[in-house]
């Protein structure tokens, strides 16, 4: 913030500063400005002063009475400073500048120095390079100088493998955010291999033997084992998200609250012995603030019908419906088994308008998928005939010999695959068309029934009618 100070009639309240970075990272990159200013009563412009020195500006923009201003032409790396007077508009009578606010567009990465460095020949050794990045950019790892037979991972830093040439070696180490880079050089001594030249065992136990584990915690801690032929003297641990240290115990070591950063962490635990000779074991640490999804959600098909089948003379077919989910549904989505899929609109409560039908049987199934990618599924079976063919007379016939009258049903239709059944204008039960079907009527009295086509009130056989003594 930048607050400044009244002269004459000009009143510049306070400037905030925002880096927007480059349209390229080749191109020149913006530096945006803004302040706040108390009214007068009268017509005010600004001027932003800029300069690359605190106090001492260059370059001087009349912005009117704007209170924004971008900076067009800022150097990567380079740190600007802005200051911003006002003036009255009827006379130039100009106020003092207002309180100065520096930035970048792109400040540079950080690299920390790994210090000398001294192994034997054929001794496997790593080292994490360091590197952080102000504006959290991506950073990439070079190397020039690393004794043979050693190379660097440019995505992490992490060096790695075993020297074959003895010698002194002048290393420099870089790192790059695509614009800027830094810098840092360190000696690294390959020795020629002492007697002792068979290198320890190392193994972590917990949390897992595995080579991944995930976890919400924001630290972990590492058990294992470590064993050599003379004698383990150091186990020590790196996190190439920033963290290095020295377990307790050699043989039997334990290492407690590794700090862990959001997403992947490489962890290495190295056991070394007098010679110098290392081994490493590695542990890839996920780390999530938030436990996976697994829940499923849930999708109802309200409309046609809430059973499972439909029958239709149109050829196509509209449907709504509902879902749910524990966090949230992101997409509902259809199918027919016979051809033609889409997405429905809305979420929760949704809307499938013209799913063409092919004659004869058509299953259609609408999913509902969540963020984490669960779904759920219902499913309606819908029957498309051109023609509206009901069955034959209706035969009821009543059972005689038992306390309570149960009617048989008889029919004949070859069109549908199931039917419905209705007591009295109420469903009383959908079954596969067999041509024939018995009901156990609740008291004497009379009764009407009928065969639907299923989910239609309409294509309908005739009304029979039993009278039950």
């Amino acid at each position: 913030m930048i607050s400044g100070t009244r002269s004459k009639c000009v009143l510049v309240v306070a400037v905030w500063l925002v880096v927007l970075g480059a349209t390229s990272r080749a191109a020149a990159q913006s530096i945006t400005v803004g302040w706040e200013w108390a009214p007068i009563g009268a017509e005010v412009g600004y001027t932003v002063h800029v300069g690359v020195q605190s106090g001492s500006y260059t370059e001087h923009f009349d912005v009117g009475s704007g209170t924004v201003f971008t900076f067009p032409s800022a150097n990567a790396g380079q740190r600007y400073c802005f200051a911003v007077s006002a003036y009255l508009v009827s006379s130039r009578l100009e106020g003092p500048n207002s309180n100065e606010a520096c930035g970048y567009s792109d400040a540079p990465p950080t690299l920390v120095n790994p210090g000398d460095r001294t192994s034997a020949v054929g001794e496997a050794v790593t080292l994490q390079l360091q590197g952080f990045d102000p504006n959290s950019q991506p950073l990439t790892y070079s190397a020039t100088g690393l004794p043979p037979g050693l190379a660097l991972m440019a995505s992490t830093g992490f060096i790695s493998g075993a020297g074959s040439t003895a010698g002194t070696y002048s290393v420099t180490a870089r790192v790059s955010d695509g614009t800027l880079t830094e810098s840092q050089p360190f000696t690294w001594t390959m020795t020629t291999a002492p007697g002792d030249t068979a290198r320890p065992t190392v193994a972590i136990a917990t949390p897992t033997t595995a080579a991944t584990y995930p976890t919400t915690s924001s630290t972990i801690n590492l058990t294992g084992s470590a064993g050599d032929n003379v004698g383990v003297t150091r186990v020590t641990w790196t996190n190439d998200r920033g963290g290095s240290g020295v377990a307790s115990g050699t043989n039997s070591w334990s290492i407690t609250g590794i700090t862990l950063k959001n997403g992947v962490n490489n962890l290495v635990v190295t056991a070394v012995d007098a010679a110098g000779n290392q081994a490493t074991a590695s542990l890839a640490v996920t780390r999530s603030t938030t436990t996976a999804d697994t829940t499923k959600p849930t999708a109802t098909i309200s409309t046609p019908t809430t059973g499972t089948t439909f029958w239709t003379t149109v050829p196509t077919i509209n449907l709504t419906g509902t879902a749910a989910d524990n966090v949230g549904v992101t997409q509902i989505t259809w199918a027919n088994d016979r051809g033609g899929s889409g997405n429905a609109s809305g979420t929760t409560s949704w809307a499938i308008s013209s799913i063409p039908l092919v004659s004869g049987t058509n299953l259609i199934t609408v999913t509902a998928r969540d963020a984490a990618s669960n779904t759920g599924i219902d499913t309606l079976t819908v029957t498309y005939s051109e023609t509206t063919p009901a069955p034959t007379t209706v035969t009821l016939t009543a059972a005689p010999g038992s306390s309570w009258k149960m009617v048989l049903l008889t029919w004949t239709n070859a069109s549908w695959s199931s039917v419905d059944v209705y007591r009295n204008n109420v469903k009383i039960k959908n079954l596969r068309n067999n041509g024939s079907t018995s009901d156990t009527v609740p008291s004497r009295g009379r009764y009407d029934y009928m065969i639907c086509a299923p989910g239609s009130t309409t294509v309908c056989s005739n009304v029979s009618s039993i009278d039950i003594q």
